[in-house]
This record gives structure tokens, C-alpha cells and sequence, in this order.
């Protein structure tokens, strides 16, 4: 039974990322596996069939409780079968070159491919085809475990003043909190996590590009209540992950009353954390609608939209304006009315 998947790169986390999809493909887990002497797996070659094996992929026979066995060097005809795959699945499955827009359509492709081809080959010297056969050989793999083995590489990262990690070439952003500290990432074929103190503090995709920043605005709000001019220029708030309709009601809050419609504008944007961002949207445009463009109008739409109380957030009064804190309304004098009306009463 042929299983096939695509990788964007050879690294040691997509190879431990292959057998977990294929294991999940298969139903279960055999007893042993044949494997070629790649540096994924294998630190180093020793006496015989002994090596030096690579921790992770320990880690991943010790999760699914199967045996590696690998091939001598230099010695293609111990795997013949599956160097031949190589070819065919090349000259069968790629040809011609299969119209997909991403790498996940891809594999998607090629897993059915796999239960196509199975469903119409034969086994040699047998009426029963491979799918056939493959029913039979399951009842004797191993049942795969409950949980799912992560097929990640683990790194050290210290944190820097800008709340940013570096993992190969790219910078991904993480709570401010945790700026100037050690943290962990867990770098998986499609994801990149961030964990610090046992719990996960930030989740990003995977870049395969050079040199990107890749930043998420929430991790940033705190720190912007500080500076609230800062979020004019704010990378994470340029992202093409912000929807339009968030710098447009920014720009008018801005217009309207300068840095302090920065402040509140961000105090809207905090408002996410307990709608969410998709009702947080619908607020904004259609508080657009209304050509209304303040912290309470969105409030208001927002308990319209969710039936919920939320408080209204109310600023620190070291915060508040000085001229609001100052302005008192005077009494109404009998004197100014009686000027008013000439004086005279009725």
C-alpha cells in the first residue's frame, strides 16, 4: 500500500510529520520499518546495522512503539521497492502536473490518488487487489496511540524589546509581557508555537519566505494604551490580516480628535477579546453606516449585536483630558432671566 506526501523542505520536522500521516492513513502501526540512512534519523553510522539514531526520531518510535531497521549504505536494492515508487509516482501521479493552489490540495490529491491506484492494482500472484490486501493487513498493525505525536523541532528564543522571536530567518511577535524573556518554540511543518512557563502564549503560520516580520496586533494593544500614537505606524496593524474597514473608522477617530481618537480607537479594538474579532467587524461597519465614529456608538451596536453587557471601558483619570476634569456648568441666575424678560413678572 503506497502512501505519498508532498513537503515544501527536507527538514527533520516534516520527515517526523510524514510518518504521522502515514501511520493515520494506514489505521495503525507496524512492527518494524526499513529505512535509508538520512540525516534526519540517523547522527551517525556505526558497526553493522547499528547507528547513532537522532533524538527526535527516537522520541517518534519510542511514541508509536515500532523498531527501525536501516539499510546499509550505498545498497539500493535492499529498498528496491520503494526507490521504484519514487519514479512511478513521478511519472503517474505528476503527470501532468496536477492544477492545485496549495501544498495541502496537494497532499489531498495524492492521498487519492493512492486509494485510486490501490483500488485497481492487483497484488502479484494474487486476484485481490491492494485495497483488498490492505483491509486484511490492518487487523495485525499496532492501534495508533490516543494522542497525537508532535512532529516539531524544539528551539530556545529570548524574546527582544520589540516583543519579537527569531526562528531561521523570520521574526514572529508574541505577548509584550513577555519581552527580554526566555521562551521555547515549537516549529512545525505548517506553524510556528510559542511557549513560555508551560503554556502557550502565541501560535503563528509558518513562513518559508526570508527575512518576513510576522505580527499579531493583539500582542501589542497594552503597550499602545501607553503610545497611543504609535498605532499610526504600527507594523502589526498594516498587516493585510487587519480588515479595511478597521483603518478607515482609525483615520476618522483621528481626524476628529487627534491622539486622543487613538487611544480610544485602540480601546475598541481591545473589545475583540470578548466578542471576537468577526463581531467586532460587524460593529465597525455598521457604525460606518451611520457616519458616527466613537468608542460608545460601537459599544452600543456591540450589545445590540451580541445581547451582552459588556461594561463600558472607562479611562484612568490621569488619563482624561484636563479640559473635561475643568469644565463646570454654572448655576442659573434669577437675575440673567429677569434681563431676559425686561424685567418685568407675570
Amino acid at each position: 500500500m503506497r502512501f505519498v506526501r508532498a513537503y515544501l523542505h527536507a527538514k527533520q520536522e516534516a520527515f517526523l510529520d510524514g510518518f504521522v500521516h502515514a501511520f493515520e492513513f494506514l489505521g495503525g502501526v507496524p512492527t518494524e520499518g526499513l529505512l535509508d540512512n538520512l540525516k534526519t534519523a540517523v547522527i551517525k553510522i556505526l558497526q553493522g546495522r547499528d547507528r547513532l539514531e537522532q533524538e527526535a526520531f527516537i522520541g517518534l518510535q519510542a511514541h508509536y512503539v515500532f523498531k527501525a531497521e536501516f539499510c546499509n549504505p550505498a545498497s539500493g536494492n535492499e529498498k528496491g521497492r520503494i526507490e521504484g515508487t519514487v519514479g512511478y509516482v513521478r511519472r503517474n501521479a505528476l503527470v501532468p502536473l496536477p492544477e492545485v493552489q496549495s501544498i495541502n490540495e496537494l497532499n489531498e490529491y495524492l492521498q487519492n490518488w493512492c486509494l485510486k491506484e490501490a483500488g485497481r492494482t492487483h497484488v502479484p500472484n494474487k486476484s485481490e487487489t491492494v485495497l483488498e490486501m490492505w483491509e486484511k493487513e490492518k487487523e495485525i498493525l499496532h492501534p495508533l496511540p490516543i494522542n497525537r505525536f508532535e512532529a516539531c523541532k524544539l528551539l530556545s528564543c529570548k524574546v527582544n524589546k520589540t516583543s519579537l522571536i527569531t526562528v531561521e530567518t523570520n521574526r514572529y511577535s508574541v505577548p509584550y509581557s513577555y519581552a527580554g524573556q526566555a521562551v521555547w518554540t515549537k516549529n512545525f511543518v505548517d506553524r510556528v508555537i510559542v511557549v513560555a512557563q508551560n503554556r502557550v502564549i502565541a501560535e503563528h503560520p509558518r513562513s518559508y519566505e526570508r527575512n518576513q516580520v510576522i505580527t499579531v496586533l493583539d500582542h501589542y494593544l497594552e503597550v499602545l494604551l501607553k503610545k497611543p500614537r504609535a498605532i499610526r505606524d504600527a507594523h502589526a496593524f498594516q498587516s493585510t490580516e487587519i480588515p479595511d474597514v478597521f483603518k478607515r473608522f482609525h483615520l476618522k477617530m483621528r481626524e476628529q480628535e487627534g491622539s486622543e481618537g487613538d487611544r480610544k480607537f485602540i480601546r475598541i479594538l481591545l473589545l475583540h477579546r470578548d466578542i471576537g474579532m468577526e463581531n467586532l467587524t460587524k460593529a465597525l461597519l455598521e457604525a460606518e453606516k451611520t457616519q458616527v465614529f466613537r468608542y460608545e456608538e460601537v459599544h452600543e451596536i456591540i450589545q445590540r449585536l451580541t445581547h451582552q453587557n459588556i461594561p463600558i471601558s472607562t479611562l484612568p483619570t490621569d488619563k482624561t483630558p484636563v479640559n473635561l476634569l475643568d469644565y463646570k456648568v454654572n448655576k442659573s441666575s434669577i437675575e440673567q432671566y429677569g434681563q431676559l424678560t425686561g424685567g418685568t413678572r407675570k
